[in-house]
């Protein structure tokens, strides 16, 4: 099976400018993301970047990247542009991995991008993990409920709605044909994707099907605040 990931890395952030260069003991945090894909079984690895430093960054230690425009709204339309650009047929599967996840197991990418393809039914697959107590109230932790693969809904709300028993912490990464690529970067913001700040409820409320498996990753890490990069740190400290 073929199936291309393309990693979106931005330079700007709010919380931790030029994020994707951050230094993680000897390897910049968008290394780790590339080496970690390319342990999975695409037939091809790009870094997606708006910034030349982190694209001639990403060439130094060997990735194929490609530069894309600065005003996208979000890493799906980094994602998209560089499909495009790099001219992916229309029903090859692209995995979109997230460019702050140093820790992703190369199993989740494999199954992220197996379940689209086994699953005619589904438009976009993505993953699940079991969601801690500490994580239920958090409004920055985004929450998916389930019935059997197929996601019922996606949002901060823990109590959204009432079937509790399949809810789950939603984890960002997915897998989509381009064609379906370049149907969802097409409509306009959902009302509760503006609501919610969750671009994936523009593609529920326009009708399109996810499915959704349970991780295999030991870690979940993304890099977001000073904190997380001292969490990281500790983890590679200690050999996970």
């Amino acid at each position: 099976m073929s199936f291309t990931v393309v990693i979106p890395a931005r330079k700007a952030s709010t919380r931790l400018p030029n994020k994707p260069l951050l230094d993680l003991d000897g390897q910049s945090l968008v290394q780790r993301v590339y080496v970690q894909a390319t342990k999975s079984k695409a037939n091809r690895v790009v870094i997606a970047t708006d910034s030349k430093e982190i694209l001639e960054h990403s060439q130094k230690f060997g990735a194929e990247a490609i530069l894309t425009n600065t005003d996208h709204n979000s890493g799906t339309d980094r994602v998209h542009e560089a499909s495009l650009l790099l001219e992916i047929p229309d029903n090859e599967i692209i995995v979109n991995v997230q460019g702050d996840e140093p820790f992703i197991d190369p199993e989740d990418i494999n199954q992220t991008a197996f379940l689209l393809k086994e699953k005619n039914n589904f438009d976009i697959s993505t993953l699940y993990s079991p969601i801690e107590s500490d994580q239920i109230d958090n409004h920055n932790v985004v929450k998916i409920w389930m019935n059997n693969q197929e996601v019922l809904l996606f949002s901060r709300d823990p109590h959204e709605l009432n079937e509790t028993s399949n809810r789950y912490r939603h984890l960002g990464i997915y897998a989509y044909s381009l064609s379906t690529l370049s149907l969802f970067v097409s409509w306009e913001m959902s009302e509760g994707e503006k609501t919610q700040k969750l671009e994936q409820l523009r593609g529920l409320e326009n009708g399109l099907k996810f499915g959704a498996k349970i991780s295999v990753s030991k870690v979940h890490l993304g890099i977001d605040t000073p904190s997380d990069i001292d969490k990281a740190l500790e983890i590679i400290k200690n050999g996970n």
